[in-house]
């Protein structure tokens, strides 16, 4: 008993150490109401591929082009779940920003009152309800809003929806008023959050508006939502660079234009009458992406079965696509909605060569309609992030989770316990070698520490 006191010290003494070390370190349903218990894990790649299975079982063709398109929709659209937009329901998707449109650098999950760092999972989330009542009001990551190291984002989720000051508006990514523009159907594509981003209201109210995305010619009079705030500095309105006709197109931000496409491609694939079989209104309209451009007035129209939804530019989407890949934001915000909201995913953020294998291909300027290829989700590549957007946030400032803590704080006192029973039992001339034993044994641990700091 006596032989084992000096290393039992040493190791309570190391557990200690560690601890404060590593604290340094297929149909459509209604929704009524936001779920409390949210789920922040992304899928693994064998349930992404899952999700797809039915594609598997068709022949090529059937899995390339025009063809394509029609066989995602039932995917996309099994089970699906949509939130009223609308005056009186308005507050839902404001509360569901919240956490798909989160700044999770900023507002991280650590901070959040019932989040499991273990499970990686929020029970009992207390959403804002307006804005006199924003609950924790976390910081969002918006479209059309520069991000980096130089700007310090100051978007909330409440308090600010107007056009200045960071407010926020909801975005509708494809415009209500290209396809359906009915006020009496606000559920369906009106309300369906893979479109329905946190945007910037300035931009979304004075540049984007309900024009087509597309190239912006910088040689002609452009207006850059810049020159009215210094954070909204690369989102342009002007004449289309593509095709030059005095038609005007709205160009987001470098990091943006990616999003926006996949979004856009989405909207095609989930909203379409390629296959028929299937009732057209504003819930459920009749979208088609055109390589053209188109303009409306902005009173708008409700889609049909002989008039579609239309949107573009085609060719200039395809290369935003590729110009900004996928990232992790993106990835996390697409399992946040398939997991706790919408219960849907977005194919173009899981395998990004899709649009390329339905509309053909973009690169500098030049457009071939031609499919590259026919989609296989047992094979084809998954965008995969590099680190789960909530996890880095947290790691970098939580260190131990308290339950990891309390268990080594619990083993720590138990072993201290012992050590003093073994220590009082010890004659007077064994306790000076054992004190003396543990200094030296301290003193050189403590050496080996702060050498690998310094290191």
């Amino acid at each position: 008993m006596k032989k084992l006191f000096v290393p039992l010290l040493v190791s309570a003494f190391c557990l200690t150490s560690i601890a404060f070390a590593h604290n340094e370190i297929k149909s459509v349903n209604a929704a009524s109401s936001v779920p409390t218990d949210i789920d922040l894990n992304d899928s693994s790649e064998a349930e992404i591929r899952d999700y797809y299975r039915d594609l598997n079982l068709l022949e090529e063709s059937q899995r390339q082009g025009s063809n394509l398109l029609k066989n995602l929709k039932p995917i996309l659209k099994n089970n699906q779940n949509c939130y009223s937009y609308g005056a009186s329901a308005t507050t839902q998707v404001w509360q569901i920003y919240e956490i798909i449109d989160r700044d999770w650098a900023k507002s991280p999950a650590k901070d959040i009152e019932g989040y499991d760092a273990s499970t990686n999972k929020i029970s009992g989330y207390k959403y804002g309800k307006s804005n006199s009542q924003p609950g924790s009001n976390p910081y969002i990551h918006a479209l059309y809003v520069n991000r980096g190291e130089e700007v310090d984002n100051q978007t909330k989720a409440w308090g600010d929806h107007s056009q200045s000051n960071f407010g926020i508006n909801q975005e509708h990514v494809w415009p209500k008023s290209l396809g359906f523009n009915d006020d009496s159907k606000p559920e369906g594509a009106r309300g369906d959050l893979m479109h329905l981003w946190a945007g910037n209201g300035r931009v979304n109210g004075q540049y984007h508006k309900n024009y087509y995305y597309g190239y912006v010619d910088r040689n002609k009079d452009y207006n850059d939502a810049g020159n009215d705030y210094s954070y909204l500095k690369g989102n342009l309105l002007g004449v289309s660079k593509t095709f030059g006709d005095g038609n005007k197109v709205f160009e987001p931000q470098d990091s943006d234009k990616g999003d926006i496409a996949r979004t856009i491609f989405y909207m095609a694939a989930r909203y379409n009458f390629i296959g028929g079989g299937d009732t057209i209104d504003a819930s459920n309209p009749n979208l088609e992406l055109k390589n053209d451009i188109i303009s409306y007035q902005d009173t708008g129209y409700t889609s049909s079965d002989s008039e579609t939804g239309k949107m573009g530019i085609l060719q200039d989407l395809l290369e935003w696509n590729k110009l900004d890949p996928v990232d992790d934001f993106e990835i996390h915000r697409n399992n946040l909605l398939f997991k706790n909201y919408s219960f849907n995913r977005n194919p173009f953020i899981d395998f990004p060569d899709w649009a390329d294998y339905i509309w053909g291909t973009s690169s500098n300027g030049t457009y071939s309609n031609t499919p590259a290829g026919a989609a296989n989700p047992t094979t084809d590549q998954i965008s995969k992030s590099s680190a789960n957007p909530v996890t880095p946030s947290d790691n970098s400032n939580k260190g131990l989770d308290i339950r990891t803590i309390l268990v080594i704080v619990g083993i720590a006192v138990a072993v201290l316990i012992i050590l003093v029973i073994v220590f009082i039992s010890l004659s007077r001339r064994n306790k000076k070698k054992a004190l003396k034993k543990v200094t030296k044994s301290v003193k050189k641990t403590y050496k080996k520490s702060t050498k690998a700091k310094k290191k």
